[in-house]
């Protein structure tokens, strides 16, 4: 697995031998890009131009990755520039649009500045996975485990062992479902990486919360959601859920993202519970397609739901998760919203 030293150097040459740009690291306002999350500052000479650019490193992109880039570059007054194993056709469209430069290790990179346009796109990784970072604690029941930490209602309290994250295994085993011993070599896990930090005896707390959102999302999307589906229906009529009483299910997705935001035209339907019932199916007329736009999930959490949310909703993290496995212009606005209204305050409280 590529350090983070390894993929700036691996970028920082290959773009220099396509466009000749020379780079180097800089203490230059380092304080400054610290404090924002950065890793650092570069120096980039353009032939007879220098630039200096806050950095940051990261092994993997992914929608959660281009979201969290997108507010850095929007509160951040010299910008940011991505340094990773590889930038796809896609993923570059969209960080562009955003303003956020990148550079990769094949060679693709996107750089302005007042005399300065450089836009290399299109090259090819030969194997991408090859710089994916593994961790047990994103497996499956790691994921659920940090959906129900990050989810809890007195996840910031001060007192310890009030925080799900600071009770005994035995505790957390009877809320999430997940047994003792699992839940031991996930906590070891997320302290090794230093997602969890034990402060004593009787007290841990989740800190570093805007990587493992970053983290869970891609590892909800990759490895939790695709078995969760347990059916797909196509709808007579795409206002179906409007007059939609759920049989013990929760919205997400798109429609919850409507009801909570108001911002959205529902293109599909995302219901978290069991599987319908034959008059529920009837009722609403929807017909079993395995492309249809109305999905049935099994819930990642163990009964009641970790928190009690409006109109009948899952936590704003799956509403934003699910927002992000459709990944186009539309739902990525309405996810900005969703994080800045319901999420800001948990990520970046630690």
């Amino acid at each position: 697995m590529k350090t983070e030293s390894d993929i700036f150097e691996l970028a920082m040459q290959a773009v220099g031998a396509s466009t000749g740009l020379k780079a180097e690291k800089t203490a230059w306002n380092l304080k400054a890009p610290q404090e924002g999350g950065f890793d650092g500052a570069v120096q980039l000479q353009v032939g007879g131009c220098v630039l200096h650019k806050p950095y940051v490193v990261k092994p993997s992109v992914n929608p959660a990755t281009i979201h969290l880039l997108s507010i850095m570059q929007r509160e951040s007054r010299d910008g940011v520039l991505l340094i990773a194993p590889y930038v796809n056709d896609r993923q570059g469209e969209v960080l562009r649009t955003a303003g956020v430069h990148f550079m990769d290790s094949v060679g693709n990179v996107f750089l302005t500045a007042p005399g300065v346009h450089i836009l290399v796109s299109g090259r090819r990784l030969a194997s991408v996975s090859a710089f994916r970072q593994r961790s047990r604690a994103f497996h499956p029941s790691g994921l659920q485990l940090l959906f129900a930490l990050l989810t809890d209602p007195k996840l910031d309290s001060k007192t310890p062992g009030a925080a799900l994250v600071g009770r005994p295994y035995r505790d957390i085993a009877a809320v999430t479902g997940i047994s003792h011993s699992t839940i031991g070599w996930i906590m070891a896990d997320l302290i090794q990486q230093g997602f969890v930090v034990q402060v004593d005896s009787g007290h841990r707390v989740v800190v570093e919360r805007a990587r493992i959102l970053e983290r869970w999302v891609q590892g909800y999307l990759d490895r939790l959601r695709p078995g969760n589906i347990i059916e797909r229906y196509r709808p007579a009529n795409a206002n179906w859920w409007h007059a939609a009483k759920l049989e013990g299910g929760l919205w997400s997705g798109e429609v919850a993202a409507a009801m909570l935001t108001d911002s959205l035209k529902p293109g599909t339907v995302t219901i978290f519970g069991e599987r319908p019932s034959h008059a529920f199916v009837l009722q609403h007329q929807l017909q079993k397609d395995p492309q249809g736009a109305v999905e049935f999930l099994k819930p990642i959490w163990r009964p009641p739901h970790p928190s009690a949310w409006e109109k009948q909703c899952v936590h704003p993290l799956l509403v934003y998760a699910d927002l992000m496995s459709i990944n186009d212009d539309r739902t990525r606005e309405t996810a900005n919203l969703i994080y800045d209204r319901y999420l800001r305050s948990i990520i970046e409280t630690a």
